[in-house]
């Protein structure tokens, strides 16, 4: 198993020192390194250890040749199958896929119509689910495919239909690789960062800890994007998801009076794999609570427009709250930089005579943290090598459209500060900092997240990211306890 027994001893001076960590959750545990070790050679790291361990991962030649192997495997299947044999195909692949990235040897575990949140999908296995389908089909997948598809059997339906249509337009003799999607076609195969020139630049400025000239390089580079303004905003929109449904007025008004009535509008992050997968942890245990919706922003498809300044943007955003929440009371969450859209948005709101019951801030920082005292020699080192590090381990995917994005976001928020809101304002702290945080012994809290207005903070369990994903929990709890106090 990769645990050897413990003493009666050991076992109680762990129990103690748990004690005085003050962290939840903890398991006292002796691990068999060499034991784990051989057996993630071949079956990689148990399920549990993975928020522990950083997966070793193949070597790039070896990893691609394999996953092309596969995708073409499937293609061949599915290009010779009948039509109405594709679908089980692509429903048999997608459990397979969900059942791996759950960690599960048995694909039964993945019930066809049972949906991906109960299944415990969650943002970054919802991530990979989608980059190995990328692999697999040949499609360029939307970063909200999970949410818009959340089960086996309506994933592999659309699936199903998007191949159909590539395979109806594929030229006759064109070949099952070329039909289904394959290089010939345009199409990304491989998992991971779709490599374009900006991306290349990125990542060596990177290697060399050169953090500000990568940074500077996007903002440069995101001029070269078409953008949008006031007039055309609705038309750029991205599509608002809904994560989570309250209870109806019809159930009765111990359910829906109080604090379950406040809807949750959030905003993701604006790094280059942010998006609403983001709150995919957080919606799914508010399911049945409350209404959960996402607002993405546009960009990160490389056919986007990205907005041409911080009012054009912000705009947009408020029309589409006012639209969701109606006369209901709601509450405004951001992740990140997306604590500064929330509190822009927020400040509009109230410009208009529409008041939020509150405002969360999930680990925010001011734009101004890159050059501010005390901050500056490691802030921006920390956020990007975090976010590195998950492109690594997680293999998430990105691209020169969602590198220009994170650009032209830093660009519109350039010089941005938060205006006096009347709304209850809770900034949510990391406790735990990123690697590469510099901690002065002087102000040993002074890397935390801060805010420039009045609000409230209340400090949860893990670091920038971690924070909703397996930490969600705790966060999530701070959120309901904040929502209590409103009412």
């Amino acid at each position: 198993s990769g645990l050897r027994s413990l003493a009666p001893a050991d076992g109680l001076a762990l129990f103690d020192a748990a004690g005085t960590l003050h962290q939840p959750l903890l398991v006292p545990a002796a691990l068999d390194v060499a034991t784990i070790s051989r057996r993630a050679a071949t079956d990689g790291v148990p399920p549990l250890l993975r928020g522990l361990v950083r997966p070793g991962r193949r070597g790039a030649a070896q990893g691609a040749a394999a996953s092309r192997a596969d995708a073409a495997a499937l293609r061949g299947r599915l290009a010779a199958a009948p039509d109405e044999q594709r679908e089980s195909i692509l429903l048999e692949h997608v459990r397979q896929e969900v059942a791996a990235v759950l960690g599960h040897r048995d694909v039964g575990t993945v019930e066809a119509e049972r949906d991906f949140g109960e299944l415990g999908l969650d943002s970054l296995t919802a991530v990979e689910l989608r980059n190995r389908l990328n692999t697999a089909t040949g499609l360029r997948l939307p970063a909200t495919l999970t949410f818009d598809h959340p089960s086996a059997a309506a994933l592999a339906a659309y699936l199903a239909e998007q191949l159909a249509k590539i395979l109806a337009a594929a030229p006759a003799g064109g070949g099952a690789s070329t039909a289904a999607g394959g290089p010939a076609a345009g199409r990304p195969t491989a998992i991971g960062p779709q490599e374009g020139p900006l991306s290349e630049l990125y990542q060596a400025l990177c290697a060399r800890d050169n953090f500000a000239a990568a940074a500077q390089l996007l903002v440069v580079a995101s001029a070269l994007r078409p953008v949008f303004g006031a007039a055309d905003s609705a038309r750029h929109a991205v599509p608002t998801l809904q994560l989570a449904e309250g209870p109806k007025l019809t159930e009765g008004p111990e359910l829906t009076e109080g604090p379950a009535r406040h809807r949750l509008i959030c905003f993701p992050a604006m790094s280059a794999i942010s998006g609403p997968h983001e709150y995919a942890r957080l919606g799914t245990l508010l399911r049945g609570e409350r209404d959960v919706f996402v607002l993405p922003s546009p960009g990160y498809d490389e056919s986007d427009h990205v907005p041409i300044d911080e009012p054009t943007y912000i705009e947009m955003h408020v029309r589409e709250v006012t639209r969701l929440v109606g006369d209901e009371p709601f509450v405004l969450v951001g992740r990140s930089m997306g604590g500064v859209v929330a509190h822009a948005v927020a400040a509009e709101l109230e410009n208009a005579g529409i008041t939020p019951s509150g405002l969360v801030l999930v680990d925010s920082y001011p734009p101004e943290s890159a050059t501010r005292e005390g901050m500056a020699d490691w802030w921006l080192t920390a956020m990007i090598t975090g976010m590195l590090d998950r492109v690594d381990r997680y293999q998430m995917v990105w691209s020169d459209a969602s590198l220009t994005t994170m650009g032209a976001y830093v660009r519109v928020f350039n010089g941005w500060q938060a205006k006096p809101v009347a709304a209850p304002t809770l900034l949510i702290r990391a406790a735990d900092p990123l690697r590469r945080t510099i901690i002065d012994p002087a102000d040993p809290d002074g890397w935390q997240a801060y805010w420039t207005t009045p609000h409230t903070t209340v400090d949860v369990p893990g670091e920038h990211f971690s924070i909703l994903e397996e930490h969600s929990p705790t966060t999530v709890a701070a959120i309901r306890q904040f929502i209590d106090s409103l009412a």
